[in-house]
C-alpha cells in the first residue's frame, strides 16, 4: 500500500509544478501587452464629445447681452468654476462615506475545498509518546466540503482614527466651499474686465475705423502733393509724420480690443466665434467708492467672512485633528470578533457554532517613535497656526490696500471722465473748422485719436474702478450668494446679481454677523415668529449695533496705533486674534439678557439698552 502511494504523489508533484508553470506564463504573457494610442478619428470624436458636453444645457444668449447676465452666466456655466462644485461634492461624498468607517466590519465568507486524499492524522500519548487508541490513523475530514460563516469585527483602533477622519472631512467639505467662493471672486472681476473691454471694442470699432479710413486718405493726398512739389519736402514729411503716428496708436487700440469678446466667450462658456451685442459702457452704473466708510469697518467683515482666512482656519483645524489621529495611533490596538460559522463537512460533530475572540495587539516599535510622531504632528499644527496667523496678517493689509486702490480708481475715473468730454469738445470744434477749411485733415484726424485714445482710457479707468470694487467684495466676503447653480435660472442668478451690486453701490455696509443666540430650557427670552406683513427691523441701524461697531472700530485703531504712544503700549500685547476674540465677546454680550435689569458692568451708554432691545423685539413681534 506504500509503495503504490509514493508513485500518486510523484505524479501530483509532476502534475502541481506543471499546472504552476502554465500559470505564471499566463500571467506573465497577460502583463506583457503594449501600449496602445487613441488614433485620430477616436481623439477627435473623444472631444467632439466633450464640447457637447460644454455646451449643454447653456441657455441661448438674447438680443442683448447685460452685464449682470454676463457675470451670472460666468458663474452658472463657467467650467472651472463647475470643476470647483464638483470639488465640493466630492469633498461632501468623502465625508458620507468616511462616517460608515466607523462601523464595525461585518465580513462573510464563503468557501469550497478541495483535497485529492484525505486529511489523515496520527495520535500518541501526551505523557508515554505511544500511540493512543489503534495503530490504525485517523480520517479527520472529507475531501471535498464547504464552509461559510458571518463574523462580525470591531477594533477600537480603527474607530478612533476613523472618526477623526470624519471630523477632517467635514472640515474640508467647508473648505471646499471657501475655495469655491475664491474662485467665483476670481471669475467676476475677470468677467467684469473682460466685459468692459469688449464693450470698449464694440463702441470705438466704428470711430476707430473711420478715423484710419480717413487718415489713410490724407495720406495718399500728401503723398501726391509731395511728389507733384506743391509743398516744401520736409512740411510734408512731418504732416505724412503725425498721420502715421496717430495711424499706429488706432491700429494699437485696435489690436489690443480685437481678443476681447473671445476671452468673454470663454468665461462665460459661449462658442469663441459668437457674436453678441453688449452694453454700452457709458451706461454702466459706476461703483461706490466708500469714501465715507472707515477702512476698520471692512477690517472687521474681512475677519469674519474673508474666504482664504476661513479656509487657513479650518485647515488649523484639521492639523490639530491630525495630531490627535497621529497620537492615538501609538496606543494598543483592541479587536472584537463573533460571527455564526457552519460547514458542510460530514465528519464535524457539531456543523454549525459561534465563534469569537478579543486580541490586543501593540507595536513595540511606537515607544521608540513616539515622541518623533508627537514632536512631527505638533510642528504640523504649529504650522497651521503660523499660516493662519500670516493669512490673517496678509487680509488686513489687503484691505487696506484695496480701500486704497478703490479710491485711487475713483478719482481717477473721474479724472479720465473729465479729459474724455474735454477731448470730444475739442473734436467737434476741430471738425466744425475743418468743414470751413479752417483745420487741415491732419489736424482732424488727430483731434479724433486723441478723443478715441481719450475715451479709451476712460473705459480703461472704468474697468480698474470694477476691478478694485470687486476686490474690495471679495476680501470683505460680500459677494452674492446662491442656494444652488443648478436649481437656480438663469433669470434668478441675474437678477440676484443685479440685487447684489445694487446693494453695493449703495454705500452701506451690511451688518457684521454674528453667532445666532444659544437656547437654553430655561431662557425665557421672547421668541419672534417672521409675519409675512410684519414690519422689517434695521438691526444694523440699531443703538446696540452702533455702538458695538464703534468698540470694534476702537480697538483696531488703538491696535494700529505707533509703538510710541500711550494706547500702543497696551495693544503692542495683542494679536489681531485677541481683537477678533474681544470683537466676538461684545456681540455675544449684545444679545438680549433674560432679565431686563440694567446691568451695573455694562460700561456707560448701555443703561437703555435692556429697554432698547425689548422695544425692538416687541416692533418686530
Amino acid at each position: 500500500m506504500i509503495y503504490p502511494l509514493v508513485i500518486n504523489m510523484k505524479n501530483f508533484k509532476r502534475k502541481t509544478i506543471a499546472v504552476s508553470m502554465a500559470l505564471i506564463t499566463a500571467g506573465m504573457s497577460g502583463c506583457s501587452f503594449m501600449p496602445k494610442p487613441l488614433t485620430i478619428s477616436e481623439q477627435q470624436a473623444l472631444l467632439q464629445e466633450d464640447r457637447v458636453k460644454a455646451q449643454k444645457d447653456v441657455e441661448p444668449v438674447g438680443d442683448l447681452l447685460t452685464f449682470n447676465e454676463a457675470v451670472a452666466r460666468g458663474l452658472k456655466y463657467n467650467l472651472d468654476h463647475r470643476s470647483k462644485l464638483l470639488e465640493q461634492a466630492i469633498a461632501l461624498g468623502t465625508y458620507d462615506v468616511s462616517k460608515y468607517d466607523m462601523l464595525p466590519k461585518v465580513l462573510a465568507s464563503a468557501g469550497y475545498n478541495y483535497r485529492n486524499n484525505y486529511f489523515i492524522t496520527n495520535a500518541t500519548g501526551a505523557y508515554s509518546g505511544n500511540p493512543s487508541g489503534s495503530a490504525e490513523p485517523f480520517v479527520n475530514s472529507d475531501k471535498q466540503y464547504g464552509q461559510a460563516g458571518l463574523m462580525l469585527s470591531w477594533s477600537l483602533l480603527d474607530f478612533g482614527v476613523s472618526y477623526f477622519n470624519a471630523r477632517q472631512n467635514a472640515d474640508r467639505i467647508i473648505v471646499a466651499s471657501e475655495r469655491r467662493r475664491r474662485t467665483m471672486h476670481v471669475l467676476v472681476q475677470d468677467i467684469q474686465a473682460a466685459y468692459l473691454r469688449a464693450a470698449a471694442a464694440q463702441k470705438l470699432k466704428k470711430d476707430i475705423e473711420s478715423t484710419i479710413a480717413e487718415a489713410n486718405v490724407a495720406l495718399k493726398n500728401s503723398n501726391k502733393v509731395e511728389s507733384g512739389g506743391l509743398k516744401p519736402p520736409l512740411d510734408a514729411l512731418k504732416y505724412q509724420k503725425a498721420l502715421l503716428d496717430n495711424i499706429k496708436i488706432l491700429e494699437t487700440i485696435d489690436l489690443e480690443l480685437s481678443t476681447a469678446k473671445v476671452e468673454l466667450n470663454q468665461l462665460i462658456n459661449l462658442p469663441a466665434k459668437a457674436n453678441l451685442k453688449l452694453e454700452d459702457p457709458d451706461s454702466l452704473v459706476v461703483p461706490n467708492a466708500y469714501n465715507h466708510a472707515e477702512t476698520e469697518e471692512f477690517e472687521v467683515r474681512a475677519i469674519v467672512a474673508n474666504a482664504d482666512l476661513k479656509e487657513s482656519i479650518y485647515n488649523a483645524r484639521i492639523a490639530v485633528e491630525e495630531t490627535r489621529k497621529s497620537m492615538l495611533r501609538l496606543f494598543p490596538g483592541l479587536t472584537f470578533n463573533i460571527g455564526p460559522q457552519t460547514s458542510n463537512n460530514t465528519y464535524y460533530i457539531n456543523k454549525n457554532w459561534v465563534e469569537g475572540a478579543a486580541n490586543v495587539s501593540f507595536n513595540l516599535w511606537n515607544l521608540l517613535s513616539a515622541p518623533a510622531t508627537i514632536n512631527l504632528a505638533e510642528q504640523n499644527q504649529e504650522l497651521a497656526a503660523q499660516k493662519r496667523m500670516m493669512v490673517q496678517m496678509a487680509i488686513i493689509s489687503q484691505v487696506h490696500l484695496s480701500k486704497i486702490q478703490l479710491g485711487n480708481s475713483s478719482r481717477l475715473y473721474a479724472r479720465s471722465s473729465e479729459i474724455d468730454a474735454v477731448d470730444g469738445r475739442i473734436a467737434k470744434v476741430t471738425a466744425a473748422k475743418y468743414k470751413e477749411g479752417a483745420a487741415s485733415q491732419a489736424e482732424k484726424v488727430a483731434a479724433d485719436a486723441s478723443y478715441i485714445v481719450s475715451k479709451l482710457r476712460k473705459y480703461q479707468a472704468l474697468s480698474q474702478l470694477f476691478a478694485a470694487s470687486g476686490k474690495m467684495q471679495a476680501t470683505t466676503g460680500m459677494e452674492p450668494h446662491f442656494d444652488s447653480l443648478d436649481e437656480t435660472t438663469l433669470t434668478e442668478m441675474t437678477a440676484k446679481v443685479k440685487d447684489s451690486f445694487k446693494e453695493w453701490n449703495s454705500g452701506i455696509l451690511p451688518a457684521v454677523p454674528v453667532d445666532p443666540p444659544v437656547a437654553s430650557a430655561t431662557s425665557n427670552i421672547p421668541r419672534t415668529k417672521p409675519t409675512p406683513a410684519g414690519p422689517a427691523v434695521n438691526v444694523a441701524d440699531s443703538p446696540a449695533t452702533r455702538e458695538v461697531n464703534s468698540l470694534v472700530g476702537n480697538m483696531l485703531k488703538a491696535w494700529k496705533t505707533p509703538s510710541g504712544s500711550a494706547a500702543a503700549t497696551a495693544a503692542d500685547s495683542a494679536s489681531l486674534g485677541d481683537v477678533a476674540s474681544k470683537a466676538g465677546d461684545l456681540f455675544k454680550a449684545w444679545k438680549p439678557s433674560p432679565s431686563t435689569a440694567p446691568n451695573p458692568k455694562a460700561p456707560a451708554g448701555r443703561e437703555s439698552s435692556s429697554s432698547q432691545d425689548a422695544a425692538v423685539i416687541a416692533k418686530n413681534k
